[in-house]
This record gives structure tokens, C-alpha cells and sequence, in this order.
């Protein structure tokens, strides 16, 4: 689905920390949307939780600094983390080029229930529509 410059494809899901999240049988991987990038400017830096890290939807799981913003990142389910992507972690600028490539952390689902709270495509285009026109 696209608005304005930019693509939300339908098969992510979406969270209000602007961030994507990919399900893979039990397991999620997670990043930073387009539009997200545009709210917090070029990734600077970003610290994640280790593997094996137990994570709770909703609860901070690591720290980002961009151009724009120093905030959280916030877990969008609950759940073990499998893998750390060091890529980024190591060239924190690689989510600026490909944001959908660059996940941050992968989580086996604790309680795959969870992903019912989060958006399609569909939800997520009509929260960026309405930021878009309050900032308008």
C-alpha cells in the first residue's frame, strides 16, 4: 500500500513506533518503517537486547539515536530473541538505504495473539494520513 513517498507492503504488520514487523512461522523480525525514518531522521546509532532476551509487546528493548530524535525501541510482541542483526547495529546507516531489509532483532512468539493488536497496511496508512494532515 502506498501514500504519498511511502510503501507499506501489505504483508508486514505495523505499530504505533512506526516500526514493521515480518511473522515467520512462530518467529517475528522487526524495523523501522520509511516513515519512521523521516520522524527520527538517518539512524545514528542503535543498542538492542542480547539473545536469549526475554522481551515483553510494549516494553522498551533497546535505545536509538538518529538526526532528529534519542528515544526507545520498543518491543512490538513478546517473546525470546533469537537473533541480533549486527549489521545494524555495526552501520546503523544501512537502515536508511532499505529500511524492510534492515530488522533489528528476531523473536520467537511467547503469545502469538499478540500480532491481532497490531495493523495491516490498511490501519497503519490511515494513522500516517492523519499525522500527515494534522502536520499539514
Amino acid at each position: 500500500m502506498n501514500i504519498d513517498k511511502y510503501n507499506f507492503p501489505d504483508d508486514l504488520y505495523y505499530d504505533t513506533h512506526y516500526q514493521w514487523i515480518r511473522k515467520d512461522g512462530e518467529k517475528v523480525q522487526f524495523g523501522l518503517t520509511p516513515y519512521g525514518l523521516d520522524v527520527t531522521g538517518d539512524v545514528l546509532y542503535l543498542a538492542l537486547p542480547g539473545i536469549e532476551s526475554n522481551i515483553s509487546a510494549g516494553d522498551s528493548c533497546g535505545s536509538l539515536e538518529a538526526g532528529k530524535w534519542v528515544g526507545r525501541v520498543y518491543a512490538p510482541v513478546s517473546g525470546k530473541v533469537t537473533k541480533v542483526n549486527e549489521a545494524v547495529i555495526s552501520s546503523p546507516g544501512l537502515i536508511s538505504q532499505n529500511p524492510y531489509a534492515c530488522w533489528f532483532v528476531e523473536i520467537e512468539l511467547a503469545r502469538p495473539k499478540e500480532l491481532e493488536g497490531l495493523m495491516n497496511s490498511d490501519s497503519f496508512v490511515a494513522l500516517i494520513t492523519e499525522e500527515l494532515k494534522r502536520d499539514a
